[in-house]
């Protein structure tokens, strides 16, 4: 199964994933300023130094921001979106000048989702489960042409329902793939030859607070100690299909997030 989160990346440089690759640090009185930036009603305090790899078992509530000089990256799940050009405002806001990269991935609803802006302009979106379109914006990238002709086939197991309208892929796979084409890495194993690992990602989580509540600095926290993970069964590895069947309704039936107000869109922010 893939995992339930989302990531936002910001990006100044000509080959992101090759600066992932040779080794990043993420800088704290940076990063702080960064998502103060990003949260500018609010006030994001710092509860731990972590990586990439933490935001598989992160809370709904927990939000994650890292740093890099002309890098940087929000992530947590309540940045959840079926619909990316909600975030179009936000961004143009943010990072005017800059590539940024979103992926969504929510398993509970079998729901993947990503997109890209080139200088505040959506070029490309798209969001879907198995059997639903939700967004579809812009030309596709070439690495996407496999999918759609059924190189990537959706994996169903045993137990699973198919729909005759089911896609030839699974949206998650698809969305994944975007990440590694041009982040390089991907979040579900197993990992593809020279993929960066997500737990050589730094990053800082943090905790919004309200307006007259203090801020704890990232140059303050320790570093999270993650408990050890559970054995993966076989079954689990590369399996990005629903393990039972799901409601294929909008992912819109669960409330708008805890933060949504603060930016007016109808994420789970």
């Amino acid at each position: 199964m893939f995992v339930h989160t989302t990531t936002l990346w910001l990006v100044g440089c000509p080959d992101p994933a090759e600066q992932l690759r040779r080794g990043v640090v993420a800088d704290p009185d940076r990063t702080d300023e960064f998502i103060a930036e990003a949260f500018t009603d609010s006030v994001p305090s710092a509860v731990s130094a972590t990586d990439l790899s933490s935001l598989a078992s992160a809370g709904d509530d927990e939000l994650f921001a890292g740093h890099y000089g002309d890098l940087a990256v929000l992530a947590g799940r309540s940045l959840a979106t079926t619909s990316p050009d909600e975030l179009t405002e936000f961004i143009s806001r943010l990072a005017p000048d800059r590539t940024v990269l979103l992926l969504s991935l929510d398993p509970e609803s079998s729901n993947g989702t990503f997109a890209r802006w080139e200088q505040g302009r959506l070029v490309r979106a798209f969001a879907a489960s198995p059997a639903t379109i939700r967004a579809d914006l812009g030309v596709p990238y070439p690495f996407e042409s496999a999918f759609w002709a059924g190189e990537r086939p959706l994996q169903y197991l045993p137990d699973a329902v198919r729909d005759p309208l089911d896609l030839p892929f699974h949206p998650a796979e698809l969305a994944e793939e975007a990440n590694r084409q041009w982040l390089g890495f991907r979040f579900t194993p197993p990992a593809g030859d020279g993929d960066t690992p997500v737990d050589a990602i730094p990053l800082y989580s943090y905790e919004i607070r309200t307006a007259d509540s203090g801020a704890v600095p990232a140059s303050r926290v320790s570093r999270r100690v993650e408990p050890v993970p559970a054995a993966v069964s076989p079954a689990d590895v590369e399996v990005t299909a629903p393990i039972a069947p799901v409601s294929d309704d909008p992912p819109s039936s669960r409330g708008p997030g805890p933060i949504s107000r603060y930016f007016g869109f109808r994420g789970r922010i």
